[in-house]
């Protein structure tokens, strides 16, 4: 009984552990990506503040060596991002990681950027799959000329959840073993207390003990230390003419004319 008792407090540890850890690690998956999402937004929105930048893609042409392309691979070392692409209100690319592309149309739909509104993302373009952030190249009037597309490697964005999963790992593993632990002391005081007998031989004892109270010709009745009655066989019912419903309470106690001797005359 003792391991068996064990096993199972184990495996409901285990469960326990497995169930906390993929709680913590869905919504930490949607985190990471919104945390990406928006530092993209984020460079976007500084590099589309870049003094120039607008008058430059409305007077000269895209060119791998135009002043956009400069402008935007500077902030796009400094930052660290997978890229920023910078486009004309059509949508043609006047900045780009890969000097081929400039001039092309871009691959994903610019539609609500142009239209005026900011967009996150997670997205596959040229360059894989990607947290975007979308807003509107405005220049000195307020008028969108073009738009600014940023992305941050989605690969960065899965490492940094593989990286966090060894410390979350080792924090279930240590719940884990403290539950084990746990289980263990609760098994051994079981153990102590069963006297070390299975869970069938415990019902055996029951039966038995059952079937011997309830078959003897005497009544039987057994009271805690508070006076409650804790057994009551069915002889004793019938001799007191008591119910089925004593066990667990207090006998009530006879008033002291109903327990007065009675003297018969001549006697």
């Amino acid at each position: 009984m003792f391991s068996q008792v064990l096993l199972m407090q184990v495996a409901i540890a285990a469960g326990v552990a497995v169930l906390a850890t993929g709680l913590f690690l869905a919504p930490l998956s949607d985190q990471l990506d919104d945390q990406a999402m928006r530092r993209a937004l984020a460079i976007a929105q500084t590099t589309a503040q870049q003094p120039g930048l607008a008058k430059e893609v409305r007077d000269t042409p895209p060119s791998p060596n135009g002043p956009v392309q400069k402008e935007a691979e500077r902030i796009r070392k400094a930052t660290k991002a997978e890229y920023i692409v910078v486009m004309d209100w059509r949508g043609v690319r006047w900045s780009h990681t890969d000097p081929k592309q400039i001039g092309g149309i871009v691959s994903t739909d610019p539609g609500q950027a142009l239209a005026g509104k900011e967009v996150m993302e997670i997205d596959s373009g040229t360059l894989g799959r990607s947290a975007r952030g979308k807003v509107p190249l405005r220049d000195s009037d307020g008028t969108i000329v073009g738009a600014v597309s940023v992305g941050i490697a989605y690969d960065s964005v899965r490492a940094r959840l593989i990286h966090a999963i060894p410390g979350l790992i080792a924090y279930a593993g240590g719940a884990l073993a403290v539950g084990a632990l746990a289980a263990w002391l609760i098994s051994r005081r079981v153990q102590r207390q069963t006297r070390d007998l299975a869970f069938s031989d415990i019902a055996s004892l029951l039966s038995e003990r059952e079937a011997m109270l309830h078959g003897i010709r005497e009544g039987v009745v057994a009271l805690d230390r508070t006076g409650r009655i804790r057994l009551v066989n069915d002889e004793a019912q019938r001799l007191l003419g008591i119910g089925d419903g004593v066990v667990g309470r207090s006998p009530r106690r006879r008033s002291a004319r109903a327990v007065r001797p009675t003297y018969w005359p001549g006697a």
